[in-house]
């Protein structure tokens, strides 16, 4: 998926699995990084059919028993869950669906007021997955794997700027035995703030202090608190010896948080890209987290 569109990566893992559990919380337990975006997507699907996605979508996972209608609702509710709950873009006009077989392009209609980007899903049927362009640009989005590959996903999803005149045009290459099904529909991506002037000094020679790191998370969460969305008590913390600790212990350290269950757009378009996001890339890069952790880290 595209990060510049969409920027959430820290606070889609708790609303996915929020939703999956149908729980709200209102104190946010502390948690560690930014799940990955086959992870996000993984559980999407999961949530939506219910598992039924197991070796190539089947009719059986929703409602009625036309296999093709079972696929339209699911990529449907995939792309506008993706878009609007997790990335707070909207979409608009009336979407396109169909199942094809080979290449194909796809035009959207009159372009609706408002819309600048193509929001894309599509279904691997039969056969290995589509190669998707919007405008003629390569897409970013998940590529769904052969049917019956566990270790690929079966649906894909992108959310790609439209041309700036003119038609926009979406097509799909694919071998002349590959069947998928498509939907299209037009747009409108969020709004993501800019970096600040801060940021950006902190983040230009590619290399994040521990000191630079610590001011732009404070900076972050004077930006929450000012939205009235305080996140308080977050210290820094490492790891060693299999548990978290704030004692300098070990490697790290992270700041490990989870923003509030309501009101993450505030923390997705605002708050993150312009005062922690890139200086938040670049720490997390020099200095990965272990893999498999606790959950929940044992601070103190």
């Amino acid at each position: 998926m595209n990060d510049d569109i969409s920027p959430r990566l820290t606070a889609m893992r708790d609303a996915l699995v929020a939703d999956v559990a149908s729980t709200r919380t209102t104190t946010p337990e502390r948690r560690r990084g930014r799940p990955t975006r086959g992870a996000v997507i993984a559980v999407v699907v999961a949530f939506l059919v219910g598992g039924g996605l197991t070796g190539g979508l089947t009719a059986a996972a929703l409602p009625g028993s036309d296999p093709d209608v079972a696929v339209q609702s699911s990529l449907a509710t995939t792309a506008r869950y993706m878009v609007e709950d997790a990335n707070h873009g909207r979409i608009v006009g009336t979407p396109t669906f169909r199942v094809v077989r080979g290449a194909t392009s796809l035009t959207p209609s009159r372009r609706p007021a408002g819309a600048d980007s193509v929001a894309v899903a599509w279904a691997c049927l039969d056969g290995a997955a589509p190669t998707v362009e919007v405008a003629g640009r390569p897409t970013t989005g998940t590529a769904c794997g052969r049917r019956g590959d566990p270790t690929s996903e079966d649906t894909g999803w992108t959310l790609s700027p439209a041309a700036s005149t003119g038609a926009t045009d979406v097509t799909f290459s694919a071998g002349d035995t590959d069947r998928y099904a498509v939907w299209v529909s037009w747009a409108r991506a969020p709004r993501i703030a800019a970096s600040s002037a801060q940021q950006d000094a902190e983040t230009v020679d590619g290399v994040v202090t521990l000191d630079e790191y610590r001011t732009a998370f404070n900076r972050l969460l004077a930006c929450q608190a000012q939205a009235g969305q305080a996140m308080d008590g977050v210290p820094l913390t490492w790891y060693a010896d299999g548990s978290w600790n704030t004692s300098a212990r070990g490697t790290g350290p992270w700041y490990l948080y989870a923003t509030p269950s309501t009101g993450s757009e505030v923390f997705d378009t605002q708050c993150y890209p312009r005062e922690f996001g890139a200086v938040d890339a670049i720490w997390q890069d020099e200095h990965p987290q272990p893999e498999d952790p606790p959950v929940d880290p044992a601070v103190g």
